[in-house]
């Protein structure tokens, strides 16, 4: 992404305040996480999740939801079976944590819109007619809390309520007719920018960065007044918690991996913990492991950061394709020791990682240069390192071919490199 957005100096956040943050994080859904370029620029996907308005005309578990239909071209919507689940699982959150007393009763809250990326579902409502976010991942519930003023940004009425540790960015928006634009920067340089806009009932809205809260620092921008404001943080939420707790493998190489740099990556995963552990590859300084958690898989790597002598840097790579699309693919990773990245020349290492069928249990890749790499493939995952002398070209191609258990070939073709 480029870092010509008119966004200001990145700050450093205070050590004080990041302890805090991952403080509060391990203790709701165990550890935190902390590396270059956000994932969805990777996938060419800057999402706006956040436009337009949204009410209902419905009764919604009884409440009433003010104002007229939805716009046909509106961008906001309202997913009631979405938004009851979702609600209901804060609320019961509420109850767990025995906060019943610092929001209003269930039967006051209001859904105004939904939003939904892949099983992370974020509820805008009103509790007893106070703005409040509610969001669920297939692991988790935060909730912001609705007594809670707004963070506004100096000389602006944009305000945060809540910033998630799954990067979701929510609160209050006064922009006018013109829409806002919300800015993240993380510690490592790369930014991007999102169109907002408020509903015109509560003027809340919702966005989704995916980089840690605790490396990311918003800005906000509003045509009718040029120049990005800083946005401070938002008020502590008012429950964060894991209430389907599900907990993949994390004992073995791959497993300590996978959790490590999961936790440590600027781009987040959504549930990370529940992640089975595949293939590990190590050389050196450079780390790389595939994860799996359903029909989901994420790559994710580690090197030196040559920005900053003595500290690490990890990088995670959802994969957007899916098996539903190719169930063979390459995804899409980084080369480690990479010059442009600050390494001395001649060290750069570019990993081969590839999603099979899951009934492959072993791979011959080929690379075109007379011999080849015979790899384990764990869960319908495999890894490899491409030989130094490959040229890594857009168009560069290895043979393929996969056998099950039984020795019966299950796929057998090109995949392209990179």
């Amino acid at each position: 992404m480029s870092d010509d957005l008119g966004l200001p100096p990145r700050r450093a956040l205070p050590d004080d305040v990041r302890d805090r943050l991952r403080a509060e994080v391990r203790a709701g859904i165990g550890k935190p996480r902390r590396a270059k370029h956000v994932w969805y620029a990777a996938a060419a996907a800057v999402l706006v999740l956040a436009a337009g308005a949204v009410v209902a005309t419905q009764t919604f578990r009884q409440q009433p939801v003010a104002g007229p239909p939805p716009d046909p071209g509106n961008r906001l919507t309202l997913d009631p079976k979405v938004a009851t689940a979702a609600l209901d699982r804060c609320w019961a959150a509420v109850q767990a944590a025995g906060k019943t007393d610092r929001v209003p009763p269930r039967g006051e809250w209001v859904p105004l819109f939904t939003e939904v990326l892949e099983a992370d579902a974020v509820v805008a409502a009103t509790a007893a007619g106070k703005p409040m976010f509610c969001e669920t991942t297939e692991t988790t519930v935060t909730l912001s809390d609705p007594a809670a003023t707004p963070a506004y940004a100096p000389g602006t009425r944009t305000g945060l309520l809540l910033h998630s540790p799954t990067g979701t960015v929510a609160g209050i928006v006064d922009s006018g007719p013109a829409p806002a634009f919300l800015g993240s920067r993380t510690e490592g340089g790369d930014s991007m920018s999102q169109s907002i806009r408020p509903s015109p009932v509560s003027g809340q809205f919702v966005a989704m960065t995916r980089t840690a809260l605790w490396t990311t620092t918003l800005t906000v921008e509003n045509p009718s007044a040029p120049g990005a404001s800083v946005l401070p943080q938002p008020p502590p939420w008012l429950v964060m918690a894991v209430d389907r707790p599900v907990t993949a493998e994390r004992t073995s190489p791959a497993g300590r991996a996978l959790d490590e740099c999961l936790n440590t990556s600027e781009e987040v995963v959504p549930d990370a913990a529940a992640y089975a552990p595949g293939p590990l590859l190590e050389t050196g300084d450079f780390h790389v492991v595939m994860g799996r958690r359903g029909d989901r898989v994420v790559v994710c790597e580690t090197q030196p950061d040559y920005q900053r002598p003595g500290k690490t840097k990890s990088r995670a790579y959802p994969d957007f394709t899916g098996p539903r699309t190719k169930p063979a693919r390459t995804l899409t990773v980084d080369t480690l020791g990479a010059v442009e990245s600050g390494a001395p020349r001649g060290q750069s290492r570019h990993p081969f990682v590839a999603a099979l069928p899951l009934t492959a249990t072993k791979a011959t890749i080929d690379f075109g240069i007379g011999t080849s790499v015979e790899a384990d493939v764990v869960d319908g995952m495999v890894a490899a390192w491409v030989p130094e002398n490959i040229d890594l070209a857009p168009e560069a191609t290895a043979h393929v071919q996969a056998r099950d258990a039984q020795g019966k070939v299950v796929y057998d073709g090109p995949l392209r490199l990179m």
